[in-house]
């Protein structure tokens, strides 16, 4: 009854933060969509926008189209900004708020952020481990009921501790991305964007961008109260 009642309160967290994130992607979309409509005051496109900003720093950049929407993303491994195809023919202010937010994680590699730096060893590794989460779970649960009970709880351990990676990874993008859409509002208004209206946009689409990461630290913390529950719960049964 103990377990039921556990795993039942666990299901309803997870269920309850995936709607906060639902909602937050609905926030984005929403923002984006309204703010994709006014144009900026630059008069120029997204590509035309990034390649004055990369120009105007004397940064070695490189600026890319990418296929899909609000694909839009900075890769350091080759320095480059990558714009989706509609944001690169845009001119409109959300368009150009996603790009320099881009442009500052850019920004950040270049001065060597150091929670840029932490955030990309930490993806790093979650990206090479998390592929073992499930696998390590399902021997472990098997081997702690039908083999070696303490045996088992090592490969247990170890899938929450995997998990535990990818919560921090989630922690270590936060401050990283507040302070791109820091950047990106301050190269914004040094290009001569401020009025009233094209900030309340840019605040709009950065702000809501930004609570998309906040609910999804939210999603992977609630699953990994429920995994820790499940490891409490085996090891009362021993």
């Amino acid at each position: 009854m103990e377990f039921f009642w556990g795993y039942l309160i666990s299901g309803i967290i997870i269920f309850a933060t995936i709607i906060i994130a639902l909602v937050a992607q609905v926030k984005v979309m929403n923002s984006y969509s309204k703010y994709k409509q006014v144009p900026s005051s630059l008069n120029m496109s997204g590509q035309e926008f990034a390649e004055k900003l990369v120009r105007e720093r004397n940064l070695p950049l490189q600026v890319r189209t990418c296929g899909g929407s609000l694909t839009d993303h900075y890769d350091p491994r080759d320095r480059s900004i990558n714009i989706s195809q509609e944001n690169f023919s845009s001119q409109s202010i959300a368009s150009q708020a996603i790009i320099a937010h881009e442009f500052g994680h850019a920004l950040q590699h270049e001065e060597n952020y150091l929670p840029f730096k932490i955030r990309q060893i930490v993806v790093k590794s979650c990206n090479f481990i998390s592929s073992l989460l499930v696998p390590l779970i399902l021997i472990g649960i098997l081997i702690q009921f039908f083999w070696l009970a303490g045996f088992g709880l090592i490969f247990i351990y170890a899938s929450v501790g995997i998990y535990g990676v990818s919560v921090i990874a989630n922690l270590a993008t936060l401050p990283v991305e507040f302070n791109a859409s820091k950047r990106a509002k301050q190269v914004m208004e040094e290009l001569g964007i401020n009025s009233d209206e094209e900030r309340k946009a840019i605040d709009s689409v950065l702000n809501s961008a930004a609570m998309t990461y906040v609910a999804s630290l939210l999603v992977s913390m609630a699953y990994l109260l429920r995994y820790l529950f499940i490891l409490l719960s085996i090891t009362k049964r021993d």
